[in-house]
C-alpha cells in the first residue's frame, strides 16, 4: 500500500509499504484524513512523535475492509470516524470523565502509532475498546467524518467556555478551527461574534461563517474592544500565539470565559502573563481545552449529520495520497482553512 512517511522533521516522501493485518484489530481502508495545526508541530518540529519514520493523520474516516478475531462491534463495510487519543481509562482523569485529558495516554493516532496518511490504517485492539471509531451517519461524506475530530475539539472547547444563548464572543484566529467556532457559536445562540485575524486572506476565507465583524491586524485589542460592550462573554484564542493569548485574557468582560484553544509547539515561549487585579475586579475565568472526549466527537458527528455545519466551506483544498507534501504545505503557508487528503 502506498502511505507518506515522516522520516523526519521536515521530510516526508510517500512510498509503498506492507498492507498491515486486521489480526484482533480491524483494517479501515482510508477515504479522507484532514490535516491539522498539530500535524504541522508534527513535522516541522517532531513534536511528540516518538520514532521515525511515522505515517501522521488524526483527523481520519474510512471503510472497514476487514475484521479481526473477537471484534464483534464493527463489520466489514462499516463506515467509521475516529478520534485519535487512546486512554487508559484508570487514572483519575479518566475517572472524573477527563479521558482527553488522562494521565497515562497509552497511544496516539498519527503520532505513536500509524495515522491516516495512507490507503489502509490499523486499529489496534485498543483503539476499538477504547471506543475511538464511532459509526458516521449512512449519508455523510467521509470528509465530513474527518472533520468531526477537530469539530469535537471546538465542541468540548466552546462548553468548557460555558457558551450558551444570548453570549458575545471574540474568536482570535480565522483558520479552520476559528470557523467552526464561529459556525458552532451562532449555533449554541451567539448574539454577536467578532474575528480577528492578521492573515487578510484567512480573513475573507472566514466570511462565509456569517460573524457580525471581522478585524484585521496583531494589534487588534482596542479595536476589538470599541467593538463590545465592556468586552466578551467569551473569548475563544485559536492560534498558536502566547501574545495573541495575552490580549484575548485583556478582551473579556464581566464574569466572561477565556479560552486559550491553541497550544504552543514545543520549544517556543509559551509563557502567559495578564494582571491579577483585571482577573479580580471582573470575576473572569481563564482557561484552555484539549482534544475531546468521546462525548465530544458523538456530537459533532450529530451536527455534522444534520447539517448545520458548513463543512462545504470550511473544506478548502483537497490533495491525493501522492501529494501529501503539498498538502502539508498548503496548511503551512496559511494558503487554506480545512485541507483533506483523499487516499
Amino acid at each position: 500500500m502506498k502511505a507518506a512517511l515522516l522520516e523526519g522533521p521536515k521530510n516526508i516522501r510517500v512510498a509503498d509499504i506492507p498492507k498491515p493485518a486486521a489480526g484482533k484489530g480491524v483494517l479501515l481502508r482510508v477515504r479522507a484524513c484532514g490535516i491539522c495545526g498539530s500535524d504541522m508541530k508534527f513535522y516541522n518540529y517532531g513534536d511528540r512523535v516518538k520514532k521515525f519514520p511515522q505515517i501522521l493523520g488524526h483527523e481520519v474516516a474510512g471503510e472497514v475492509v476487514e475484521v479481526g478475531s473477537g471484534v464483534d462491534s464493527l463489520a466489514v463495510g462499516d463506515r467509521i470516524a475516529l478520534r485519535n487519543e487512546v486512554q487508559c481509562g484508570r487514572c483519575p482523569a479518566c475517572l472524573k470523565g477527563l479521558e482527553n485529558v488522562c494521565e497515562n495516554i497509552e497511544d496516539v493516532i498519527g503520532v505513536t502509532i500509524p495515522g491516516g496518511l495512507a490507503e489502509y490504517m490499523l486499529l489496534t485492539e485498543e483503539i476499538i475498546e477504547k471506543g475511538l471509531a464511532n459509526k458516521m451517519p449512512e449519508k455523510m461524506a467521509y470528509e465530513e467524518g474527518a472533520l468531526a475530530e477537530p469539530l469535537g475539539c471546538v465542541v468540548n472547547g466552546l462548553e468548557f467556555a460555558r457558551m450558551e444563548e444570548g453570549k458575545s464572543v471574540l474568536v482570535i484566529g480565522a483558520g479552520p478551527i476559528g470557523c467552526m467556532i464561529i459556525n458552532l457559536a451562532r449555533i449554541m445562540g451567539a448574539s454577536e461574534i467578532v474575528v480577528v485575524d492578521k492573515n487578510q486572506k484567512r480573513l475573507d476565507m472566514a466570511r462565509p461563517f456569517g460573524a457580525d465583524h471581522y478585524v484585521y491586524g496583531e494589534n487588534f485589542l482596542d479595536d476589538v474592544l470599541g467593538l463590545s460592550k465592556g468586552g466578551y462573554d467569551v473569548v475563544m484564542s485559536a492560534c498558536s500565539d502566547s501574545k495573541a493569548h495575552e490580549k484575548a485574557i485583556l478582551a473579556a468582560g464581566r464574569g466572561g470565559f477565556v479560552n486559550l484553544f491553541g497550544g504552543i509547539a514545543k520549544g517556543l515561549d509559551d509563557a502567559v502573563s495578564f494582571p491579577n487585579n483585571f482577573i479580580h475586579y471582573r470575576q473572569c475565568s481563564v482557561g484552555g481545552t484539549f482534544s475531546q472526549t468521546r462525548h465530544h466527537h458523538k456530537r459533532a458527528l450529530q451536527y455534522l449529520a444534520a447539517g448545520k455545519i458548513k463543512a462545504g466551506e470550511i473544506i478548502t483544498h483537497k490533495f491525493g495520497l501522492d501529494e501529501a507534501e503539498k498538502a502539508i504545505k498548503t496548511v503551512q503557508n496559511q494558503e487554506c482553512l480545512k485541507v483533506m487528503v483523499l487516499p
